[in-house]
């Protein structure tokens, strides 16, 4: 690919047109995702809710740069789509003036050379708060093929781009994988209740705590709330016994750990071993009655979360106190179906965590081909 160095300045051209906020006024703002991930739509709202910042319109066919966000990525296209929108002063939009397609542009900044010039060009000692002035993006100098060769690249990166997108769809969002895990635990608890039991009268809570320094028995690690897949119940490691701080709560195998502090997270897990967790979770211990498996589950139920949202939803750090999480109503299942019920809440979980898996491996897969494909179109072998 023949090229030549051009500055952005000379095929780009900032454009800033004001408007005039009224505050009985409703806007649409656009916001820009980092990473390549393009612009973004945020819920309308009055003049009276937006930020201090001045603000501008935005038009469809510009390349709009977060001057906050652009060493990672966030940087986009307008559309049509884009219309009437208004952007405020941290979003930097770009027409282009002479012979360059801001398609080829768009993608040149997202890959892996294009991002190292953007980067060298922001200023700012912390990473996440360094800056690019409009002076400093302008005189960055970018490889500018012929307006054939630009709209062939972007012709084929569009097309490419468009099959990753495919391949994303084929999967169900991110979210719906929380939905389907508390919804779906409704439905197999109700079919296999007797009745209800407030969470207090089938397991107690227990505060067996450790100090610094003191023997921690047979726990030999650590599981904090970090460690907890919210909504989905597993454990995603733990780490060793150390040098530990602060006061630390001992659990054994087949206890119910529940993290109180951001209970929205839904952090429920039933314990395979010895160790110690942070104070920001209670150690509910079954008390026989019904499992400690059907316990973890009810709790992670979306008809239970829903309960401890309407508690928590006022506070301004949301935390479950004790007495509410025992006064819960949940599930109870009498014990003569509590071993069918149990096997079938494990296997839908199975099935559930099977998703989870798939998505995370085709959100690795995607991130890994988007910068190679990016690499192959700029270096001459697309």
């Amino acid at each position: 690919m023949t090229a030549h160095e051009v500055p952005l300045g000379d095929i780009l051209e900032l454009e800033r047109i004001p408007i005039d906020i009224g505050p009985d006024v409703e806007y649409r703002q656009i916001g820009v995702r980092s990473f390549g991930n393009g612009v973004f739509h945020r819920e309308p709202c009055l003049g009276s809710e937006l930020s201090k910042l001045r603000y501008f319109e935005i038009h469809p066919g510009r390349l709009v740069v977060s001057n906050i966000m652009a060493w990672e990525g966030a940087i986009g296209l307008t559309t049509p789509a884009e219309t009437g929108f208004v952007g405020s002063a941290r979003f930097l939009s770009y027409r282009p003036i002479g012979n360059v397609d801001i398609r080829y542009l768009n993608y040149y900044l997202q890959s892996s050379e294009g991002r190292s010039l953007i980067r060298a060009a922001s200023t700012g000692t912390v990473t996440r708060n360094q800056t690019l002035l409009p002076r400093n993006f302008g005189q960055i100098k970018v490889p500018l093929p012929r307006s054939g060769e630009q709209r062939r690249i972007a012709d084929k990166l569009d097309s490419m781009m468009s099959r990753l997108s495919t391949i994303s769809a084929a999967f169900p969002d991110s979210s719906v994988v929380p939905n389907l895990a508390t919804y779906g635990l409704d439905r197999l608890l109700s079919r296999w209740a007797s009745g209800m039991v407030k969470v207090g009268e089938v397991c107690s809570l227990t505060s067996d705590t450790i100090h610094p320094g003191s023997d921690a028995g047979p726990a030999k690690e650590f599981v904090g709330l970090e460690h907890i897949t919210p909504h989905l119940g597993n454990r995603v490691g733990s780490r060793p016994l150390g040098d530990e701080k602060g006061r630390k709560l001992r659990f054994r195998p087949g206890d119910v750990l529940y993290g109180y502090l951001r209970p929205y997270l839904n952090k429920v897990w039933l314990a395979d071993r010895h160790g110690l967790c942070s104070v920001e979770q209670y150690v509910l211990r079954p008390n026989g009655s019904l499992s400690g498996e059907l316990i973890a589950a009810a709790l992670r139920s979306r008809a239970t979360l829903n309960q401890v949202l309407a508690a928590t939803h006022s506070l301004q750090l949301p935390r479950l106190r004790s007495g509410l999480l025992l006064a819960l109503e949940i599930p109870h299942i009498s014990p003569g179906n509590q071993k069918r019920a149990v096997t079938e809440v494990s296997e839908f979980m199975h099935k559930v965590r099977t998703l989870k898996e798939c998505q995370v491996q085709r959100d690795r897969t995607q991130d890994a081909l988007r910068p190679t494909v990016l690499r192959a179109a700029f270096s001459g072998r697309l």
